[in-house]
């Protein structure tokens, strides 16, 4: 044990940390291992029972509210496991619930990755980390999990190796059956094809429905192993899900200096400032093109080249503010070039919005109208973190929320349903080509009415089974909440068309 002085106050260390001296230390941290740990086998029977779980919930099953049972079940067992309060356990509980939401909607790439992370965070949270660190530690936790799991695993066969029950010797074992095992094969082998009573029980073995085990099954099986195991032992890797500490370093002059950020918001101002105004006068004015180039044109030339240097502009300004923070000048430069920005963020969105108009609406033409509105929502902040003189990690905890509230919501939103919407409601139809080959089975509603009102498909170029198809879950475990509203949708649709 050693002591030391923290601002007049003695303090006493061990292995767990420190604590006042002359008070009680905390108990040594409970380790969970295969050494010495009386709960191991309990573990490692539900990691086994977790894995059959999986096996029938997921694999080769048509993704649905089966994935959402299975990831609830998994989040609950960490907690239950982790034995902590009963306000932590409730409050991991809601975010095991906000987690899986997203998949009993939909099963898709968007919201099982939200669901990964959603896990990951809550059981960071009950392993007792908190406040910033929780994100950090969600990260290290997708490769220190695995290593964990390996290490374990490796642990666990050593040690089942070297146990020798007392009387038993490998080498005489091996001596005394491998030739009764072997030879006694071959005669039951032989004795089989002999006997065609015992050959017929045999068969009535085959004809039961075992698990087919193959080389992909392993490796599933494999993988959930990698993702169930830390959440089983994750109170073990608190330390190890930490972050190291921050240092502090001093910040050396570079090419961001004071003088090159001076320089560059003045000619960064010049440039958009010219970019602004010929927006306003091609778009919103009555300015006329150069020839052969429409307005659909000349909108969808700028709108993604301009997200992207808008994107830059953000960089670049949460770089420069720590200079414009010492000069009032550079302040004001840079805050006249964020509200440019934010014009030219509000310029790709009407040339968007203007190519739209022409073409209808695609799955990339909505991304880029979300992301716009998430980029300027994250100017926003750039521009009141630089007026009113805020740091980084506040800026970045605002911004990254913003983000992620916008992706959680995305999950629960029928695109499909809007594109086809849009493009089928015009005056003109546009673009329904797009509808047929490449949206799914939200724009089946939509697809739908227009057909009733026109009175001809709208897609009868197209092979059978290429389309917007509707699917039909074979069990409970296929279910899908968007699914079932649309099954409604069309079943309403189909009813209304019969009382006409």
């Amino acid at each position: 044990m050693k002591t030391a002085i923290m601002r007049g106050v003695p303090l006493a260390m061990q292995n767990d940390g420190w604590w006042l001296e002359g008070s009680n230390p905390p108990s040594p941290r409970k380790k969970i291992g295969w050494q010495g740990d009386r709960t191991g086998p309990v573990r490692l029977a539900l990691l086994v029972a977790l894995i059959a779980l999986s096996d029938a919930l997921v694999w080769q099953v048509s993704a649905g509210v089966s994935l959402a049972l299975f990831c609830a079940i998994l989040g609950g067992v960490a907690i239950w496991l982790a034995d902590v309060p009963a306000r932590v356990a409730w409050q991991a509980g809601g975010g095991v619930a906000l987690a899986v939401l997203p998949l009993v909607e939909l099963v898709q790439p968007l919201s099982v990755v939200i669901s990964m992370i959603g896990l990951s965070l809550v059981v960071v949270f009950v392993a007792g980390i908190r406040r910033a660190a929780v994100i950090r530690s969600a990260l290290r936790l997708w490769w220190v999990g695995p290593v964990a799991t390996v290490r374990d695993g490796a642990q666990a066969a050593r040690q089942m190796v070297s146990v020798k029950p007392s009387g038993w010797d490998l080498e005489r074992l091996v001596m005394a059956w491998a030739v009764p095992v072997i030879l006694g094969g071959v005669f039951a082998l032989l004795l089989l094809e002999a006997n065609p009573v015992l050959d017929r029980w045999s068969q009535s073995l085959n004809d039961l429905r075992l698990p087919d085990v193959n080389l992909w099954r392993g490796v599933f099986w494999g993988l959930m192993a990698l993702l169930i195991w830390p959440c089983l032992v994750i109170a073990r890797l608190h330390s190890r899900l930490m972050p190291a500490p921050a240092r502090h370093t001093v910040r050396h002059v570079g090419v961001i200096n004071a003088g090159s950020v001076a320089r560059s918001l003045v000619l960064f101002n010049a440039m958009f400032a010219v970019q602004t105004v010929m927006d306003i006068v091609m778009l919103y004015g009555d300015a006329g093109l150069p020839e052969g180039m429409s307005h659909a044109t000349y909108a969808h030339r700028g709108a993604y080249p301009l997200l992207v240097t808008a994107l830059l502009a953000g960089l670049f300004a949460v770089m420069a503010r720590p200079f414009a923070e010492e000069k009032p000048l550079l302040r004001v430069l840079l805050l006249a070039w964020l509200a440019q920005t934010l014009a030219l963020v509000l310029a790709s969105v009407v040339r968007l919005d203007t190519y739209v108009d022409v073409f209808g609406l695609t799955r990339l033409r909505v991304s880029a109208f979300i992301w716009m509105g998430v980029v300027a929502a994250g100017l926003g902040v750039v521009v009141w973190q630089v007026a009113a003189r805020k740091d980084t990690g506040w800026m970045l905890l605002r911004s990254g929320g913003i983000g992620v509230v916008t992706l959680y919501v995305c999950a629960f939103i029928n695109f499909d349903g809007i594109i086809a919407r849009h493009n089928l409601t015009q005056e003109v139809v546009k673009d329904s080509w797009y509808i047929c080959r490449y949206l799914g089975e939200g724009a089946l509603p939509a697809v739908t009415r227009h057909e009733a009102k026109t009175g001809y498909p709208l897609c009868p170029m197209l092979q059978p089974g290429i389309g917007p198809e509707l699917f039909e879950p074979a069990d409970w475990w296929e279910w899908g909440f968007r699914n079932a509203r649309l099954r409604r949708s069309l079943q309403a649709i189909e009813a209304k068309q019969l009382t006409q």
